[in-house]
């Protein structure tokens, strides 16, 4: 017999989005979580509950809550034990303090497995909500990123036993630093993290990440816009915690020459599928170090955004064998010219590249022919040359080696 689609450990997501709106359309939240008391009275149940179940299926979050948890209490239980997903983004700061109460305290969300809170004007003692709520355990995913969270709201993060699901945790563009750091690397709690990201904090201390035996999960790490610089890098790098380590976004973060060195001479980079070191300004020199890494052969995506890159860095990426991998590649914001486009065009080793950007690099319409007819970016579903010298990009657009991009940008 076929089992019943009906079970508390479906993961079939829904996803809710509340947006403010200045007509006051805006969904009320009082409103959409008083589903307590609203059921009808009916006597004789229509639909057994593997119906139901399969009902709910092809409904998002947003009508599950206000609609169908009121039909009945059928229908109710059945649909509290489907995973939503919440988005609550950028309202006032009086909204968002009631919204958060209303969420926290309510029943109907007990099977929340994501919530994202994005620029809600949330401080440290509104957080504490959200780390004390009976009702939001099964959270996996959650996302506090541009809020104003400092030291001590991350302590009550990190302390709180409600949270120790979660996967996923975003703290982006907060008002914490190495203290709050510190927190969350010690954390008993938060041992299941799988993706954690700290951009645009100002944090400078990485070492307490790199030897955090709680955070050994962690596939995902984003740590842009710090100030790690090339000491940073070296604990990373020399990091024994951080060994299922295979995405690292180290964007803007003062890092020279020295850093890329410890990078491409250590086994950690053979685990990393997707390196982000954009704005570091590393130079030619710095991409030489990458692309003669035999640890860099894993990469897929490699993100080298303003980094002070000319025809020469372009001819080192074009001619590694070691990464043959790629299937990204940003260049936007360099300075590769007509000459280091050719190298990537006619390259042998970066035939699986699906995404290319080229933009701000000074290529001209001779570029642009270089693209079309070098033979090897033909598997390219996008391009992006924007802001060059061009006025024929018809040119890419009808050319029969090009014929898989499905977006380009020029």
């Amino acid at each position: 017999m076929k089992p019943s689609p009906y079970s508390p450990t479906n993961n079939k997501k829904r996803k809710l989005s509340i947006i403010p709106s200045s007509n006051n359309l805006a969904i009320s939240v009082e409103s959409m979580m008083n589903t307590n008391n609203n059921y009808n009275n009916i006597i004789n149940e229509p639909f057994i509950d593997d119906i139901i179940f399969e009902i709910l299926h092809f409904l998002d979050s947003l009508f599950i809550i206000q609609v169908c948890m009121k039909i009945s209490k059928q229908w109710r239980q059945i649909s509290i034990q489907i995973p939503l997903s919440l988005s609550l983004n950028k309202h006032s700061e009086q909204d968002s303090l009631e919204r958060i109460k209303y969420i926290a305290n309510s029943e109907c969300l007990k099977n929340l497995t994501s919530l994202r809170l994005y620029r809600n004007h949330f401080g440290d003692e509104d957080i504490k909500y959200i780390t004390n709520s009976k009702y939001l355990k099964n959270l996996t995913c959650l996302d506090l990123s541009d809020n104003k969270i400092g030291d001590e709201g991350i302590k009550y993060i990190s302390n709180s036993e409600s949270l120790k699901n979660l996967t996923s945790l975003g703290l982006n563009y907060s008002y914490f630093g190495d203290e709050g750091v510190k927190y969350i690397s010690n954390s008993e709690y938060l041992k299941n993290l799988t993706s954690l990201d700290l951009s645009e904090n100002g944090i400078e201390c990485v070492k307490y990440i790199a030897n955090s035996e709680c955070l050994k999960k962690l596939t995902f790490l984003d740590l842009s816009d710090n100030q790690i610089g090339n000491e940073g890098v070296k604990y990373i790098a020399n990091s024994e915690c951080l060994n299922n380590l295979t995405s690292l976004r180290l964007c803007s973060n003062n890092i020279g020459i020295e850093g890329i060195k410890y990078i491409a001479n250590h086994e950690c980079l053979k685990n990393w599928t997707l390196l982000d070191l954009s704005e570091n300004e590393i130079g030619d020199e710095g991409v030489k170090y990458i692309a003669n890494s035999k640890y860099s052969q894993n990469l897929t995506s490699l993100d080298l955004r303003r980094d002070n890159i000319e025809s020469t860095g372009a001819n080192y990426i074009a001619n590694s064998k070691y990464l043959k991998n790629l299937t990204s590649l940003n260049l936007n914001g360099n300075r590769i010219l007509n000459e280091g486009v050719k190298y990537i065009a006619e390259s042998e080793h970066l035939k699986r590249l699906r995404v290319l950007d080229l933009s701000f690099n000074r290529i001209d319409n001779r570029g642009i022919q270089y693209i079309a007819n070098g033979g090897s970016l033909k598997n390219l579903t996008s391009l992006k040359l924007r802001d060059n010298e061009i006025d024929y990009e018809g040119l890419i657009a009808e050319n029969v080696y090009l014929k898989n991009i499905v977006y380009l940008d020029s």
